[in-house]
């Protein structure tokens, strides 16, 4: 159970909430956790909604690498509610099933193709190593550009904050749902 509802435009939230839910609902058509979440801080939620549908929808990535990156971080931050959510969408979109495998069960990248590989390398070298090396930035640049260097960053790092307010909620995915393989310790 959240820890705290997700808000409305009812009564019982702040106006500003009241705001942010408004917005959300009317550029998004629903009120999807945890920009839903971030209501509460106001504006926040509206704003954190507006960059998720940026990055998702409208940069130089196709869909199913954004997809692909966004199952990486989910993997990377252990949030299952995101993964679940994505993996769907992603094979929707056209991502593989052998990278979504090799990024839920931490797996060799032999056998992707050069850019699954590229994208699941790059985010595990920025979302669970001390640094991204040079070469795997230089690869990313090569390929997709000083755009698309920084989309990818960008679309990783804000689903690893989606997955920070999804802890925090205690925001967990469907007993049915596919969940993560769990890490080895």
């Amino acid at each position: 159970m959240p820890r705290l509802p997700i808000p409305s435009d009812g009564e019982a939230f702040s106006e500003e909430t009241r705001a942010a839910v408004r917005h959300i609902l009317e550029t998004r058509e629903s009120l999807p956790p945890p920009s839903s979440y971030l209501t509460y801080a106001g504006r926040a939620g509206a704003l954190l909604s507006d960059l998720v549908e940026h990055l998702r929808y409208h940069t130089s990535l196709t869909q199913a690498e954004s997809e692909l990156a966004i199952c990486t971080a989910a993997r990377a931050a252990n949030a299952d509610f995101i993964w679940n959510a994505h993996v769907r969408l992603g094979l929707a979109a056209g991502t593989r099933e052998e990278a979504i495998t090799a990024v839920d069960t931490y797996g060799p990248l032999d056998g992707l193709t050069a850019d699954e590989a590229l994208i699941i390398r790059f985010g595990r070298e920025l979302l669970e190593a001390p640094s991204v090396s040079d070469d795997t930035a230089q690869a990313v640049q090569a390929r997709y550009g000083d755009q698309g260097l920084m989309e990818l960053t960008a679309v990783m790092s804000v689903y690893m904050m989606n997955a920070n307010i999804l802890r925090v909620m205690d925001h967990s995915a469907a007993a049915d749902a596919r969940h993560l393989t769990p890490r080895a310790p």
